[in-house]
């Protein structure tokens, strides 16, 4: 499993370390070590930019995925040339999160942004794995209540994690 996380907002480096170990707890959660993951955290500007380009959307948002596997694609799991790829990785996309909106976002719902950024991290995985939640109201409340429980599972896995053994 290969988690890359990138940054282009000096605010947003002391996520990285969480987000990275949070994402690799998502990935074996679901069973997804033989895959890779990159993530970048943003600022408002640039996710615009992103959803323009591929929403026709002129506004910032969240979280935007971007799947490198389709339905049939087998070149995906090649490596570029000079490209270390782990054995038997496949490439399962990127999610962008603009930080700027999670922190506006969590406070206007009194939360972290630690925690916000955990959600937009699983919604934005979910869409990789092919949840849709604007496709119908029951694709909605199938990818959600999915959302929900593995956000759950994912914040018990991080407290284990975090714990020292004999601190329970």
């Amino acid at each position: 499993m290969l988690v890359e996380i990138s940054c282009d907002l000096k605010s947003a480096s002391r996520y990285t370390r969480m987000l990275r170990e949070e994402a690799e707890a998502l990935m074996r959660l679901v069973g997804r070590e033989d895959c890779e993951l990159s993530i970048l955290l943003t600022g408002d500007r640039r996710i615009k930019q992103l959803n323009i380009n591929y929403r026709f959307l002129a506004r910032p948002t969240d979280v935007l995925s971007f799947a490198q596997i389709e339905d049939g694609e087998t070149d995906a799991f090649a490596a570029a040339p000079g490209e270390y790829r782990p054995p038997d990785a496949k490439p399962l996309g990127d999610v962008v999160i603009s930080l700027e909106t999670a922190a506006r976002q969590a406070h206007e719902i009194g939360q972290s942004t630690s925690q916000r950024l955990r959600t937009l991290l699983v919604h934005g995985f979910l869409h990789l794995l092919g949840y849709d939640h604007e496709r119908s109201k029951s694709d909605a409340a199938v990818m959600f209540g999915y959302q929900d429980k593995l956000e759950a599972a994912l914040e018990e896995a991080v407290k284990t994690t975090h714990t020292a053994p004999g601190q329970a």
